[in-house]
């Protein structure tokens, strides 16, 4: 079985770089890009639509464990997600901010040490970079934090079970 564990992380990184793409929306129409290729856009979403769409599309287990059925959210991830300390935290893994359900989510993209750039899709104009906490040994590059407690880090299964799809070049 391959590991899509950084193809995760490429289609992130792609999001952001295409975001002109995307539509934050909590509405019914969140999960609507899941199970579509060739892609269609835009590309309607909110946190944990991204996070579900960006194993969907690299052909991962759904970390909502709903076999990709247009369900889930922060919460669905939370219980089924394996909790982890962030000294154990890679790119690839989650991110959940607040107790509960949670009230946001996002995909880790870089680890230097404790500090943890993530990939965030949470209001209109994203997905954007966004640190987990401000940065103390590398340069914020200009992106913003969110320093939300607790932070709870999540790992998902990586191990191909669908057709796994690689960003395209631009």
């Amino acid at each position: 079985m391959t590991d899509v564990r950084s193809t995760i992380v490429d289609w992130a990184n792609w999001a952001v770089k295409n975001k002109a793409h995307f539509i934050y929306s909590e509405g019914p129409q969140r999960m609507s890009a899941i199970g579509v290729w060739p892609l269609k856009f835009p590309i309607t979403a909110d946190c944990s639509a991204a996070v579900t769409w960006y194993y969907w599309i690299s052909g991962a287990r759904d970390p909502n464990n709903l076999g990709y059925n247009h369900e889930g959210y922060t919460g669905t991830l939370l219980s089924h997600g394996i909790k982890i300390p962030i000294t154990e935290v890679v790119p690839g893994d989650v991110v959940v901010y607040g107790p509960g359900t949670g009230w946001h989510t996002a995909l880790v993209v870089e680890v230097h040490g404790a500090d943890i750039l993530t990939v965030s899709h949470g209001q209109n104009g994203d997905p954007s970079y966004v640190w987990v906490n401000q940065p103390k040994t590398v340069p914020t590059r200009g992106y913003s934090h969110d320093g939300r407690q607790p932070q709870t880090y999540l790992r998902f299964p990586t191990g191909a079970v669908n057709p796994t799809h690689t960003p395209p070049a631009h």
